[in-house]
């Protein structure tokens, strides 16, 4: 590859029996913090606007488009912190998800 542009999410994050993928917008100022727990172990691409992760002990940390990221048992909050939407395309392994909706 030549360069970070060559890289497309979209061809990347397909459904298969082993991964589960999940396209996630937030308005401008939109948080989430419910279900969190799902995208444990699991990877989150965005691909349009910014976010920014808050942890449970108040650290916060901006992400701009094109970010990849893991979140972890440490977030507590995401929000979108631009003024046009996120899109967050998040990939989990497909027995990860399974084990927390059981």
């Amino acid at each position: 590859m030549s360069g970070v542009d060559d890289f497309d999410p979209e061809q990347f994050a397909r459904d298969s029996a082993e991964f589960f993928r999940r396209v996630i917008e937030l308005a401008p100022d939109q948080e989430l913090s419910s279900g969190l727990a799902e995208w444990r172990d699991a990877i989150v691409f965005l691909t349009d606007g910014e976010i920014e992760l808050v942890c449970v002990e108040g650290e916060r940390r901006r992400f701009p488009r094109g970010a990849m990221l893991c979140v972890t048992p440490k977030v507590r909050l995401l929000r979108n912190s631009g003024v046009e939407p996120a899109r967050l395309i998040v990939i989990s392994r497909r027995d990860h998800v399974s084990k927390l909706s059981g």
